[in-house]
């Protein structure tokens, strides 16, 4: 019962439309990251817009829930979707825009991070390195080395390379290329030019376009290394790389160079 002449507070849709927004937002960015065909098949803006949305939605939310002194599941579930939608891709935003014109290509993700280049939690922990750039710049072989794979992957990776280096033991793996240059059983020389930046596979937004690197041990997909930690900058034609262990050189070139 209502007193005579109170006023109930307001359930309708249009009042509750951050709380409603919040969690298929979350849903939208979780499917975005996960699930390629579904990333190719719309367009380019849509998922950024709607984490854009839901981030907006889901501090609206938080700031209403403080105020209205709403439940304390509803206020967790705000601040949780903030967390998500809008701070951890706010500081990720805030390094890319930060990151200087000259010098290594920026890293979006690092090996293990369990937030993914556009600053979203991963499922997993990250299997290798995600190096930004832009979309036709040229991958370069970040090693001596035969080519083993050079096809679609089907799966987030993309246009997908592999090349092993012997007698290392080990192979790199390229990932989201918009063109393929080589052929399984060409040898190649560290620096070449094996492809072209794109998005295919788990496609990179606006602005985080980017190359994963993985570093494999053997043919184990799984058996997995820090390709930083053999990272010995971007290629140089004039100088001389190590022949006695794996060394590696990004597989982009320096910015500012040219």
């Amino acid at each position: 019962m209502t007193r005579a002449g109170a006023i109930e507070s307001p359930t309708a849709p249009a009042a509750r439309w951050p709380t409603l927004v919040v969690l298929p937002a979350v849903a939208v960015v979780v499917i975005a990251g996960s699930s390629p065909s579904v990333a190719q098949a719309l367009p380019r803006l849509f998922f950024p817009g709607v984490a854009v949305v839901g981030a907006v939605a889901s501090a609206i939310a938080v700031v209403r829930a403080l105020l209205r002194g709403r439940p304390h599941l509803r206020l967790v579930v705000a601040v949780i979707a903030f967390l998500v939608l809008g701070v951890l891709p706010g500081i990720r935003l805030v390094g890319v825009l930060a990151a200087p014109s000259s010098g290594p290509p920026y890293i979006l993700a690092a090996f293990g991070d369990w937030l993914g280049s556009e600053g979203y939690p991963l499922p997993g922990p990250h299997r290798g390195v995600d190096i930004k750039g832009a979309v036709g710049s040229d991958v370069l072989a970040a090693a001596d080395g035969r080519v083993v794979v050079a096809r679609d992957s089907g799966d987030l990776c993309g246009l997908i390379v592999a090349i092993v280096h012997d007698p290392h033991g080990y192979r790199t793996v390229y990932c989201h290329f918009a063109t393929i240059v080589v052929r399984p059983g060409d040898e190649v020389r560290r620096g070449q030019r094996i492809g072209t930046l794109g998005t295919t596979g788990q496609r990179g937004w606006p602005g985080y376009e980017h190359v994963h690197l993985e570093l494999q041990r053997g043919t184990d997909r799984n058996d997995l290394e820090d390709p930083m930690r053999r990272l010995a900058g971007c290629f140089d034609a004039r100088t001389s790389y190590p022949a006695d262990r794996l060394v590696l050189t990004y597989p982009l070139a320096c910015r500012g160079t040219g």
